[in-house]
């Protein structure tokens, strides 16, 4: 979810995107368990379709406690229009995705 559905940026700035899975499912035992259990993935995808990864030399990806993922990047003038892409996928079949585009102002 996004806590607004537009905010101004400007290029140099920097960014973070957080995505966090939200379950009853899981009370009692930790996101990890629950994920490897039940086959969930949480992860990060540019607009090519390509999954993040904690190697990116542009991206710091953590994933604390491995129900949120959060992707922190400083914008360029080139991501004006570019797409990042939250996925949660259940033995990799997509359930569920949130997009946020880039408007460099």
């Amino acid at each position: 979810s996004s806590s607004s559905s537009q905010t101004e940026i400007s290029a140099g700035s920097s960014v973070s995107l957080s995505c966090q899975l939200y379950s009853f499912s899981f009370i009692g035992v930790s996101c990890e368990e629950w994920f490897r259990y039940e086959g969930i993935d949480l992860l990060w995808e540019n607009q090519a379709g390509d999954q993040l990864k904690i190697s990116d030399s542009r991206y710091q990806i953590s994933a604390p406690g491995h129900c949120i993922m959060t992707v922190n990047t400083t914008l360029l003038n080139e991501d004006d229009n570019r797409e990042w892409r939250c996925e949660v996928t259940q033995r990799d079949q997509l359930k569920t995705s949130v997009t946020y585009t880039v408007k460099i102002s």
